[in-house]
């Protein structure tokens, strides 16, 4: 059996390095679990949303039903969001904010033309 005085001295650079790279995959690792764990903290209430839409369950498909005349030109996802492009009946259109998981209405901004 090698003793530490038998070890070639090219080589004994790789006992620490070994035993440091262990302790940071250990120290690593833990911090991950904890991470998961406590969760990353959640946003509760985005500006300009009112909180009453926070945290409401699904909606029913009655709820997201176009006006009259009303055609939808687009759809596309941003971060937790979905977002509708509606060209409405007078020809004005509107973009109306979803949120991604439940589909609760979030805001909407109808964009109209100068006459």
């Amino acid at each position: 059996m090698a003793t530490e005085q038998e070890t070639d001295p090219r080589l004994r650079w790789l006992k620490p390095l070994v035993i440091g790279l262990s302790a940071l995959f250990v120290i690593l690792l833990l911090a991950l679990i904890v991470g998961m764990i406590t969760g990353a903290p959640a946003r509760k209430q985005a500006a300009g949303i009112p909180a009453t839409s926070q945290g409401a369950g699904p909606v029913s498909p009655e709820a997201l039903s176009l006006p009259r005349g009303a055609r939808l030109l687009e759809s596309f996802g941003a971060a937790d969001r979905v977002i509708l492009r509606i060209q409405l009946a007078d020809g004005s259109e509107r973009l109306l904010s979803l949120d991604a998981r439940s589909l609760a209405p979030l805001s909407s901004l109808t964009i109209q033309a100068e006459r």
